[in-house]
């Protein structure tokens, strides 16, 4: 007897629905599985086999065939081995056929327990997004999605004996069985956009920083406008400490970030903590270029994209691989990188807060000297230095900015009360993007991610501060990119400052954070 039933197979962040044909003949025993099957589903056959039996089914003394389609994609991870063990229980005429519109999802233990597997969350998204009314899939803590409609029905089971009760339309008494419609939904019934609230210790505090009075202020308009910024300095001049704070005065999450963020962290295997935050992420130099930016045989994200709606934060930036860096191209801009194999081709969104940090010099003393400390690298192991990092990577991070530590007198006169803190600031961040978004009726783009053609016409610039960017232009010979750039960052700074209109004062700031000496 033929019998089908569906699953779902993730390739990079979409997934795709599977159909399982199965076939159950007279013949010599056997079972055969075709349709481009990864050892990990090849390997289903006995799990399967094992889980019917204890389960007390009848294992088909006959000649089985499973079809994985569509045949010519190659299907992997364990997910699939409850749709393959519901299909030969139908096809063996131990179980009547179901609806095409239910899909099961689970890996399934030798005593008929169903588990969780990688990916499950992105799964169970998927499913919903292309269609499915009733999804089937183990228990697990907090599975949360944002549908498509709310006439979903998902059903958590604990065994295949729980599934094929459910599925012959038996009761199973257990409060967290079938979840009623909707209410595990992130968005069903309140707007995509609704802010998610995060703890305020989740991250370090700008209070516990001295003085740094124009890195503070460098990190407001990093913060309101999306811009990428790089802090150069000795060591010691707190320029990880900085960063380490800046998500702390982020705008929190809206729902709908934290579901593209929970999609891509089950496709990697990683669970995001129950209360939401911004990612961040702080990868040591030794990274290969595919960790940093996603791939491999088996399509996953990097870095870059577990970063994505949170900070990407590369410490000691010279010290990276050569291919790494020049592989943040694309991403920098495009907020999504492509990986191409010759098997496949990817897109992974990776929407994130750049920031590196770096010494000026191999000692790290180059334009810095003191009583204890001073230079000692030639000409020559400066611009070795410096050109681990190419121009083209350079043009592409919008601020750069020069972090000397705090001085004495600084801490001599250091009360605890006169620091900004992450509250305060927070709340100027939020105020300037509310100010923006008031200002163009939307929110839709920061002011790093605007169309290039609609710059001049959005941002309302005076003549003044427009000689000014055309007079540095010509000076300083910069490129369409910089240019760019520094009228979105002066934007910014007039956010901060609640001016409708760019002014000169903020053009020569915004020209300030593109020295880089």
């Amino acid at each position: 007897m033929y019998a089908v039933t569906y699953g779902i197979a993730l390739y990079g962040i979409e997934g795709l629905v599977i159909g399982i044909e199965t076939d159950v003949q007279t013949g010599l025993p056997s079972f055969e599985m075709v349709g481009l099957p990864a050892s990990s589903i090849r390997e289903a056959k006995e799990r399967v086999r094992a889980a019917l039996v204890n389960s007390g089914f009848t294992w088909p003394r006959s000649r089985i065939t499973v079809s994985l389609t569509p045949a010519d994609w190659k299907k992997e991870g364990s997910g699939l081995d409850l749709p393959i063990a519901i299909a030969i229980l139908i096809a063996s005429e131990q179980l009547a056929p179901i609806p095409h519109t239910t899909v099961l999802l689970g890996e399934l233990a030798l005593d008929g327990s169903v588990r969780t597997f990688k990916g499950l969350y992105a799964s169970v998204k998927c499913a919903s997004d292309l269609g499915a009314e009733r999804i089937i899939f183990p228990i697990t803590e907090g599975i949360e999605f944002d549908p498509p409609c709310d006439s979903i029905l998902t059903v958590q089971i604990a065994s295949l004996l729980e599934t094929v009760q459910i599925l012959k339309g038996h009761a199973i008494h257990r409060d967290d069985l079938n979840t009623p419609r909707s209410s595990v939904l992130i968005g069903a019934k309140t707007p995509r956009h609704e802010i998610i609230s995060q703890l305020d210790d989740q991250f370090p505090d700008f209070h516990d920083i001295v003085g740094q009075e124009h890195a503070k202020r460098a990190m407001l308009i990093s913060a309101i406008g999306g811009h990428h910024l790089l802090l150069y300095g000795p060591p010691g001049s707190g320029k990880s400490m900085l960063a380490e704070r800046f998500a702390s005065i982020l705008p929190n999450l809206t729902r709908i970030e934290y579901a593209e963020l929970r999609h891509i962290y089950s496709i990697a295997g990683f669970s995001l903590p129950e209360q939401p935050k911004r990612p961040f992420r702080s990868p040591h130099h030794t990274i290969t270029a595919q960790g940093l930016l996603g791939g491999g045989s088996q399509p996953r994200p990097g870095e870059i994209s577990l970063a994505h709606h949170g900070i990407l934060f590369l410490d000691e930036l010279p010290e990276f691989s050569r291919k790494a860096l020049e592989g943040l191209r694309q991403p920098l801009e495009a907020k999504k990188i492509t990986v191409s194999r010759s098997s496949y081709t990817m897109t992974f969104p990776c929407n994130f807060y750049f920031i590196a940090a770096m010494n000026p010099c191999p000692c790290g003393y180059h334009g810095y000297s003191s009583k204890i400390h001073h230079c000692r690298c030639s000409i020559r192991d400066i611009d070795r230095y410096r050109a681990k990092i190419s121009g083209p990577v350079l043009d592409r991070i919008d601020m750069t900015l020069w972090v000397t530590p705090t001085p004495q007198t600084a801490w001599s006169n250091f009360t605890g009360t006169n620091e900004l803190s992450s509250e305060v600031m927070r709340v100027m961040v939020q105020e300037a993007i509310e100010f923006k978004n008031e200002r163009e009726s939307s929110s839709h783009f920061t002011n790093s991610s605007f169309p290039q053609e609609t710059v001049w016409s959005m941002f309302a610039f005076d003549k003044a501060s427009q000689d000014l960017l055309l007079s540095a232009a010509n000076r300083l010979h910069l490129s369409n990119r910089s240019l760019r750039k520094i009228t979105e960052v002066a934007r910014s700074i007039a956010d901060l400052e609640h001016s409708i209109i760019v002014r000169v004062e903020h053009v020569a700031e915004a020209l300030q954070y593109r020295s880089y000496t």
